[in-house]
């Protein structure tokens, strides 16, 4: 598969949360993810978002119909959660290795963006990384593989 077919290949599910009635920084977040989803050449499949309660309980209704989505959509593709950062799908560790579990069980990847860095020049090296699992991708962006805890 040529590296176009590769990028191609991908399709983003944007995830957040937002306990606040704040957007600007939420709406910032965002823009991040679908920016850097543009520049590696991923489609992006849609964002999700858990606001209010919903966004700091353990039953997100927002994350657990994105992971259906990926499921139903993800189909064929690379489906990748993208996060602006860790603590976007929960500040505990546990919670959120719990939380990735669900996405690996749908044959997804969750992928972390530090906002204050600029992602990967090579989209190529990224992919291959990607596909690697378990490693520092760039300046802070992170892979993680689902099965460690």
């Amino acid at each position: 598969m040529d590296s176009d077919a590769t990028q191609s290949a991908t399709l983003a599910f944007i995830y957040d949360r937002e306990a606040t009635r704040q957007t600007d920084r939420l709406d910032a977040r965002i823009s991040l993810c679908r920016e850097y989803a543009a520049r590696l050449g991923w489609r992006v499949a849609g964002q999700w978002v858990d606001r209010g309660d919903a966004a700091v309980a353990e039953r997100r209704p927002f994350w657990i119909g994105m992971v259906a989505a990926m499921k139903h959509e993800g189909e064929g593709f690379n489906a990748v959660c993208l996060v602006a950062s860790w603590e976007r799908i929960a500040y505990d560790e546990r919670e959120r290795a719990r939380m990735r579990r669900l996405v690996n069980d749908v044959d997804g990847t969750c992928v972390a963006i530090d906002g204050s860095s600029a992602p990967p020049s090579s989209r190529d090296a990224t992919l291959r990384r990607l596909r690697a699992g378990g490693e520092q991708i760039g300046p802070g962006v992170t892979l993680v593989r689902h099965d460690v805890s």
